[in-house]
């Protein structure tokens, strides 16, 4: 049996980091809940602002026990349109 194709374009993980990685980035957001992380990374996204959660790997390591934040991370040119746009949106956003 063969693996399933991705589409063109696919990607997963920490692989969506390389979109500009030579580029400065900021933390618009940590926290250990999923679901506001994906809730974020989907808003900035209908707003065209690409962001990268970071630490998604190392929160694994302690055992998916939730103790270390992921970041969610913005080019430094969107940080204070990212920032204002989850501050309305989403309470938890600093």
């Amino acid at each position: 049996m063969t693996p399933a194709k991705r589409p063109t374009g696919a990607s997963s993980g920490d692989r969506k980091a390389r979109f500009d990685y030579k580029r400065a980035m900021r933390a618009v957001l940590k926290t250990i809940d999923p679901v506001i992380l994906s809730f974020a990374a989907d808003l900035l996204s209908q707003q065209g602002i690409k962001s990268v959660v970071f630490d998604t790997h190392a929160s694994i390591v302690d055992g998916s026990m939730g103790f270390l934040p992921r970041r969610l991370m913005v080019l430094d040119e969107d940080y204070d349109r990212a920032g204002q746009l989850l501050r309305d949106a989403v309470p938890e956003a600093t």
